[in-house]
């Protein structure tokens, strides 16, 4: 009953990047809240990041969401839309989130975005993808999801960056991955969505996912076929 609460109820979508308002539009209604609720964490966690001029200040306000994060639904503070909307669709799964932290608190730590760096922090942003299966899905299969999320995430990745070196690094990354996105569940149809823009920018040399008349096409095509 509480996973099909309404999202707008609790979030507002206007805050999401186009390509998730897309994949979101294609959620099951049972499953909205719950890729709604996740998609909002890590926009939040992304703005803790970016707007940290002393890493201790980010790694403190991190921290206060890893530990709602762990805790019971009925312990977590109340009065915060967010954190409502994960104890309605995500209840004590919630702590599955717990890695999507972690891998912003390793971008906001790295001195430089090496490959490793930015080998887990997608990796860990990834993640929050078998959690979603895992829990509020409740699909025991997570086949796919991995490489699905990864090609999203590096596209994601090189997006946001400007500087030369740091493309490249994570340029190279993406040569290394299988960009082919694997056949999903329906109830992951926002995954794969994500997972072609993702590989449709990644083979164009790194552009915005969303750039182009074709990616709105190839959205709409993957939102009604699956692939």
């Amino acid at each position: 009953m509480a996973a099909r609460m309404d999202a707008k109820e609790l979030l507002n979508d206007n805050d999401l990047h186009p390509e998730y308002r897309i994949a979101l539009a294609y959620a099951h209604p049972d499953d909205r809240l719950a890729y709604h609720a996740m998609f909002e964490l890590d926009r939040r966690l992304a703005e803790v990041v970016a707007g940290s001029s002393e890493p201790m200040i980010g790694q403190l306000r991190l921290a206060w969401w890893r530990d709602v994060l762990g805790k019971q639904p009925e312990d977590r503070p109340s009065g915060e839309p967010l954190v409502a909307a994960l104890n309605a669709a995500w209840g004590a799964h919630s702590g599955g989130l717990e890695k999507l932290v972690d891998a912003w608190e390793g971008i906001l730590l790295a001195e430089t975005l090496d490959r490793n760096a930015a080998l887990q922090f997608v990796q860990g942003r990834a993640a929050s993808w078998s959690a979603l299966a895992a829990g509020p899905l409740a699909k025991e299969s997570s086949a796919g999801i991995p490489l699905a999320a990864q090609a999203w995430f590096l596209a994601d990745l090189l997006s946001h960056l400007s500087d030369a070196g740091e493309r490249e690094v994570v340029a190279g990354l993406a040569n290394g991955t299988d960009l082919r996105s694997p056949r999903l569940h329906r109830r992951l149809r926002p995954l794969a969505i994500l997972s072609a823009l993702g590989s449709r920018a990644l083979a164009a040399g790194g552009v915005p996912p969303m750039e182009g008349r074709g990616s709105a096409l190839l959205a709409l095509r993957v939102g009604i076929f699956g692939r």
